[in-house]
């Protein structure tokens, strides 16, 4: 069984293409949430990580600050709003020919 870790964070609309340029390259991959209702001109990005065991409780708030730190250093630099994640788990589509 395969997880999807899921952060949530408000950045700036202007910068939101060129963050998640950004963080593909490091692995990411980002689902778009939609405009932030407190903050208009912000966009809400879940960014979503793959992970192939189900992380323990202490472990999300250690993806989170990896994210963070990602998101505040000098290559990306994108002002982002938020606290929180969580893990979904993904469905892995039957091979062909395989009846369930």
């Amino acid at each position: 069984m395969t997880y999807r870790v899921v952060i949530p964070r408000s950045i700036p609309f202007a910068d939101s293409n060129r963050v998640q340029r950004e963080v593909w390259r490091r692995g990411y991959s980002t689902r778009l949430a939609g405009r932030d209702v407190a903050q208009p001109d912000h966009l809400v990005v879940e960014f979503l990580r793959v992970v192939d065991e189900l992380p323990e409780p202490a472990e999300v708030p250690a993806l989170e600050r990896d994210l963070e730190q990602l998101l505040s250093g000098t290559r990306i630099h994108a002002p982002f709003m938020g606290r929180g994640g969580w893990v979904e788990t993904v469905q892995r589509p039957l091979a062909r020919g395989h009846v369930a």
